[in-house]
């Protein structure tokens, strides 16, 4: 095992410990969209474990498929989950209808396998992480949340601030990513179980 297999191991290992704590402390009947956000970040870190323990191409190519999940789906889930407790209902269901037309267009790309379709499916994503980046900045204002403010600090870190290192220095995106992922879930975690 490479010392970058060790520390993809370790990363896998503290987004699954983080995720576990909010199965722990969110509940399915409670918190459904919470919940569900933690249960993807759960899979694909159990993912990222046996890819580093095994080295599977089937593995590999499964957590890929989960990495791009991560970068779309939990930020929204959450989004609604907050605003579902919040007073502003018409917001989260914004929120939980522009994941359709995103699953839309990952479908058209699928199917179509061309470049055109690539290009709205990046349009797509990026309207949704920073629109729901925004509403959370929104609700963190608001409700002077510094826990909400942290999320939306660390989903901006996840996505961008990964990509951004990794460009000046690399290999040095995943472990921001993860870290920012599971920072994510733990002030997800405190945000959604009361402590505001």
């Amino acid at each position: 095992m490479s010392d970058n297999s060790a520390v993809s191991g370790v990363l896998n290992a503290i987004l699954c410990g983080v995720t576990g704590y909010g199965f722990y402390a969110m509940g399915p009947a409670d918190h459904p969209y919470a919940f569900s956000a933690c249960v993807i970040g759960f899979c694909h870190g159990l993912l990222g474990i046996v890819d580093c323990l095994t080295g599977d191409s089937n593995v590999k190519s499964a957590k890929d498929t989960t990495n791009a999940i991560m970068e779309i789906v939990p930020l929204p889930l959450v989004n609604i989950e907050l605003f579902f407790g919040g007073e502003s209902n018409n917001i989260a269901l914004g929120h939980g209808l522009f994941i359709v037309p995103m699953a839309i267009s990952v479908l058209v790309a699928f199917i179509k396998g061309g470049d055109e379709a690539d290009e709205a499916t990046e349009t797509l994503k990026l309207l949704t992480i920073l629109g729901n980046i925004t509403s959370l900045c929104y609700l963190a204002v608001n409700e002077g949340s510094w826990v909400m403010g942290g999320m939306a600090f660390l989903a901006f870190m996840a996505k961008y601030g990964a990509e951004f290192t990794e460009e000046q220095l690399e290999g040095s995106g995943d472990p921001i990513k993860y870290l920012s992922w599971s920072g994510f879930y733990f002030l997800t975690t405190m945000a959604v179980g009361g402590e505001k």
